[in-house]
């Protein structure tokens, strides 16, 4: 394996830095983009979950830092996002991965910035996702608080309508106050710029039934939003019965294993 740690993607901020992961003896092997989770104000690049099992499979991984809510609001996190992508498009012959085959993968809060990055880049042929893989994304944010009252799972944290949710601070506004301002950030809601012919990624939805910060509501929301737009030609959501918030079931190697099933698929390996 070939290590290639902080390359600036970009120079907005210290934050605008990447890590590549190449695999031995695999000619232009295809790309697994990581997106950390941290609630939109923590979080790091180091230690991208699933590498391991990625580089076994023949695939490269790049992981990335972008800017916390705490240093710029929406939309600069997708903006950081895109930056990195197109850094990796235009680098991709000179470290030996193919370019044209890059996913998303990413939990929580990187869930959420997976499910947008794949939904904004997809008009584009150039810069659309071979897949997408969202691990127990916050989606719809006006209507966390009420999913959860309805999952039957004691909250951990919250409510996200507050002030000083991650939510509220993600976008600039209290969620609880301003729901519309707030759904500037849901994902579903890069559909709406989007022709209608064109072609989603293949979708991978991940979510634990026991998920005491995120119901799975937001998840199942995520899903009827693909599918009500159509030209998916794969989307898939499976509940995890003994999953919580990236434990239990999570931290079983059947959960890796089947998102590392569903990008051989998507890449056509």
């Amino acid at each position: 394996m070939t290590v290639l740690r902080d390359i600036a993607y970009a120079d907005r901020s210290d934050r605008n830095r990447l890590d590549l992961y190449l695999p031995d003896g695999v000619a232009r092997p295809p790309l697994v983009f990581f997106i950390h989770g941290g609630a939109f104000l923590m979080g790091s690049k180091d230690a991208p979950l699933g590498k391991d099992a990625f580089l076994a499979a023949g695939f490269a991984v790049a992981a990335a830092n972008y800017r916390y809510a705490s240093q710029a609001i929406w939309p600069a996190q997708l903006e950081d996002l895109t930056e990195a992508l197109a850094w990796l498009r235009a680098n991709a012959a000179r470290h030996g991965f193919d370019g044209t085959r890059i996913a998303a993968f990413g939990p929580s809060a990187g869930g959420h910035l997976t499910a947008v990055c794949a939904i904004a880049h997809a008009a584009d042929p150039a810069t659309r996702l071979a897949a997408a893989v969202s691990w127990f994304p916050p989606v719809d944010f006006p209507t966390m608080d009420a999913d959860m009252a309805a999952s039957g799972v004691t909250p951990a944290a919250g409510p996200n309508g507050r002030p000083d949710s991650p939510e509220s601070q993600l976008t600039g506004v209290t969620v609880g106050e301003e729901p519309e301002g707030a759904r500037a950030a849901n994902p579903l809601r890069y559909l709406d710029a989007l022709p209608a012919d064109a072609l989603l990624p293949p979708f991978l939805i991940m979510h634990g039934a026991l998920d005491p910060l995120i119901a799975p509501r937001q998840s199942h929301r995520l899903l009827a939003g693909l599918a009500a737009f159509g030209n998916a030609p794969r989307l898939a959501l499976e509940i995890l019965p003994g999953g919580t918030h990236g434990g239990g079931d999570f931290e079983q190697p059947a959960a890796i294993d089947r998102v590392v099933n569903f990008l051989h698929q998507s890449f056509g390996a």
